[in-house]
């Protein structure tokens, strides 16, 4: 019988820590649910096939498989990899997994996605630069409007507590969203 009280006991616990946390859960599912609708968005309005080639970047299967993340959303800008966090737990996993001259992006004054450009140390080209900031802002918000992108380089990035940062060193990209759309 004590076996029996404690095996429903530890199920109680376990539900109730389970619904504790729930919250947790719906955002991240509503952030990646967010995400996605982004996506089909942007794939509905590509009216020619070099729009869609950053969304579906032309790699082999194994070098695909090899680049699949577990944390954030993976694109290719002129063969260089950005890193795109969707929600608050993506984007700490990319502050973490940066390397310190990866150029680190993010919309000024609202909350959204931090976004990670690994520069192998070389100097970036504006293009891609200009992309990355409007990857960085279709990612942060879905309102039209103009946007500003704060970005420096990694290590003049600090993490204060989770996903929240100071930064010094940066410049700024101004970025014109005109409705919901992830385009190069």
């Amino acid at each position: 019988m004590n076996r029996l009280s404690d095996h429903y006991f530890n199920l109680a616990k376990r539900a109730k820590n389970k619904a504790k946390n729930i919250h947790i859960e719906k955002e991240n599912l509503q952030s990646k649910k967010s995400f996605y609708d982004n996506i089909h968005y942007a794939i509905t309005q590509a009216k020619e096939p070099y729009e869609l080639e950053l969304l579906v970047p032309k790699r082999g299967k194994s070098q695909r498989k090899k680049e699949k993340m577990r944390e954030g959303e993976l694109f290719w800008i002129e063969d260089y990899k950005v890193l795109v966090g969707r929600n608050a737990k993506e984007n700490q996993a990319l502050l973490k997994a940066a390397k310190s001259n990866d150029i680190w992006m993010h919309t000024r004054e609202i909350p959204g996605s931090h976004v990670i450009i690994r520069t192998d140390k070389q100097n970036l080209p504006d293009s891609v630069l200009q992309a990355a900031a409007k990857l960085c802002v279709d990612f942060s918000t879905d309102q039209p409007g103009n946007y500003l992108v704060d970005y420096t380089k990694r290590k003049f990035v600090k993490i204060q507590e989770g996903s929240h940062v100071e930064y010094d060193k940066y410049q700024t990209i101004p970025v014109l969203k005109e409705g919901v759309e992830i385009r190069v």
